[in-house]
């Protein structure tokens, strides 16, 4: 009996914030461990995806030279990850797309499995881990995504408060200390802050 073929899955990293914490700087671009934040998140999850795409709203040249396709917010107001998640609908033909921020080095590298193994007939999946929900670690359905538009619409921003809407599922996912650990902070990129990623 031939086997079903596995998902096919988009990858969306989120770097499209104001980096209000971190000085306004640029998140994903910023320095940790010798290379940009993006860069690590690139290497989280690159082999695992296809295609991947960028969420960025500034310094779009630096973002281009990484060599994968750029999601701009479709209204730029910096209303949250959930504006990058719906901008980024036009561009997924995949079933489902798998979000992650641009801000966690250490992310599991079976994150993406746990989730897919769990998702079921649900609409969405995210992570729980270390006693926490992480809603922006995150496998969707693909189809789920315009339907953002109405959330926002109504003045929606919580990312939890859409998954619980559409009856997304925690996930427990083991995993060591911090590796769910966002750097939101330029404290947090020092040697005394979050260790290098494995």
């Amino acid at each position: 009996m031939k086997k079903a073929a596995p998902p096919s899955v988009t990858g969306l990293i989120l770097a499209g914030g104001m980096g209000t914490r971190m000085d306004h700087r640029d998140k994903g671009l910023v320095l940790f461990a010798g290379r940009p934040l993006i860069c690590h998140m690139i290497e989280r999850i690159s082999d695992q995806v296809e295609p991947l795409l960028i969420n960025c709203n500034r310094n779009t040249p630096a973002y281009q030279q990484l060599g994968y396709p750029l999601v701009q917010d479709a209204i730029l107001d910096f209303s949250g990850p959930l504006r990058g998640l719906h901008s980024a609908g036009p561009y997924l033909d995949t079933e489902y797309c798998f979000v992650v921020p641009c801000d966690m080095p250490r992310l599991p590298s079976n994150v993406l499995a746990c989730l897919l193994q769990n998702i079921g007939q649900h609409a969405a999946a995210y992570a729980f881990a270390a006693g926490q929900a992480q809603p922006l670690v995150l496998l969707v359905k693909s189809t789920q995504v315009r339907h953002i538009g109405h959330y926002l619409a109504k003045g929606g921003r919580s990312v939890m408060g859409w998954l619980k809407q559409i009856g997304a599922v925690a996930v427990t996912i083991d995993s060591q200390p911090g590796a769910f650990d966002n750097l939101n902070t330029p404290g947090q990129l020092l040697p005394t802050g979050i260790a290098p990623p494995a």
